[in-house]
């Protein structure tokens, strides 16, 4: 869940621009509500996964709003507690 402080100013550590960020929250709640639990950095310089909490750091990963690749292939990574 995002508050309308985070819709309109993004949180601070995501450096990215703020539509990304806004794409971010969506298809991570968006993951939870279908049944997807979180998940962590696949790989240094790898996308990180839609469903990575990636306001809590990267760990190696690049910032990444969309589950899927423009191929369609799942960006996702190993479960994550």
């Amino acid at each position: 869940m995002v508050n309308l402080k985070r819709w309109n100013t993004g949180p601070p550590q995501f450096l990215g621009p703020i539509h990304e960020y806004r794409a971010l929250i969506i298809n991570h709640e968006v993951g939870h509500r279908i049944g997807h639990g979180h998940e962590g950095c696949p790989g240094k310089g790898k996308p990180a996964p839609a469903m990575m909490q990636q306001i809590d750091g990267l760990h190696g990963c690049v910032a990444n709003a969309w589950p899927y690749s423009p191929s369609g292939r799942y960006l996702g990574g190993p479960a994550a507690p």
